[in-house]
């Protein structure tokens, strides 16, 4: 029988491992587990980004980490993940939000450099965060983990580089959730469609971003809180049945 807390996603005396957490649903996500009673480990490249989320964690009474490394260092991974253990204890959630995001190009006019960079950082990197992080959650026989895919690797709408490293994301998911399931270990992804933050922000027009919000059957974008919600169910106690699923978060944008 599951043991209902009183709270509903009470992540009390849990760890939170948080990646691209400098901005955007990242951000949100860290905050949102924060005010849920867990110590979060708030990680990215951008030291700047972190610490000022890690402050307004403190700020408001959690508790935070600051974790700043480049996600496809396999070296710089094992130390984090050694330093997190060390100092926070058993890790219980990872949610990977940290990932590249190009301008749109063709097939044939993708540099090949610039392949391995998108899917290094959005593909590679989850595979080195779930080879570092889950020795430890299979020691507790327990732990969640969430990849951010998008809406993308469901309909041929992005860059080719892009499309297959969050496609990829897609079965990575699925079998890390046959493989760990064993040993209490969940592992769902999340794929949203296009969300309000900076970054989405910065890298479109008004006339683009208007053509998104009319083509979506709800009218408007999506706001980083409406996916970060969602992430933290599939963290939960409460979710404790749900593993290899993507849950396509896009307000109706793609039916399937």
């Amino acid at each position: 029988m599951i043991k209902h807390d009183s709270l509903i996603m009470n992540f009390d005396g849990e760890v939170a491992v948080v990646t691209g957490a400098a901005t955007g649903i990242g951000e949100m996500c860290a905050k949102l587990f924060a005010s849920r009673g867990a110590n979060v480990v708030v990680m990215d490249f951008d030291k700047k980004g972190v610490e000022r989320v890690a402050n307004d964690i403190t700020g408001s009474g959690g508790k935070a980490l600051v974790a700043c490394l480049d996600l496809t260092d396999w070296l710089a991974i094992q130390k984090s993940v050694k330093r997190i253990e060390n100092e926070a204890g058993h890790i219980h959630s990872l949610v990977h939000s940290a990932g590249g995001f190009p301008q749109y190009i063709s097939l044939t006019d993708l540099p090949v450099d610039e392949w391995d960079d998108i899917v290094d950082n959005n593909l590679k990197s989850f595979f080195l965060l779930l080879k570092a992080i889950t020795p430890l959650m299979k020691k507790n026989n327990y732990g969640r983990i969430i990849s951010l895919s998008s809406a993308a690797a469901r309909v041929a709408t992005h860059s080719p580089h892009y499309t297959a490293s969050k496609g990829g994301l897609l079965s990575l998911t699925r079998q890390a959730a046959k493989e760990f399931g064993p040993f209490g270990i969940t592992v769902n992804s999340v794929a949203p469609a296009n969300v309000n933050t900076p970054r989405t922000i910065a890298m479109r027009t008004e006339e683009q971003m208007d053509r998104i919000r009319k083509n979506s059957p709800l009218g408007r974008m999506c706001d980083p809180e409406e996916i970060a919600w969602p992430i933290l169910f599939l963290c939960s106690r409460q979710a404790s049945y749900i593993t290899g699923v993507t849950l396509d978060v896009n307000g109706g944008i793609i039916m399937i």
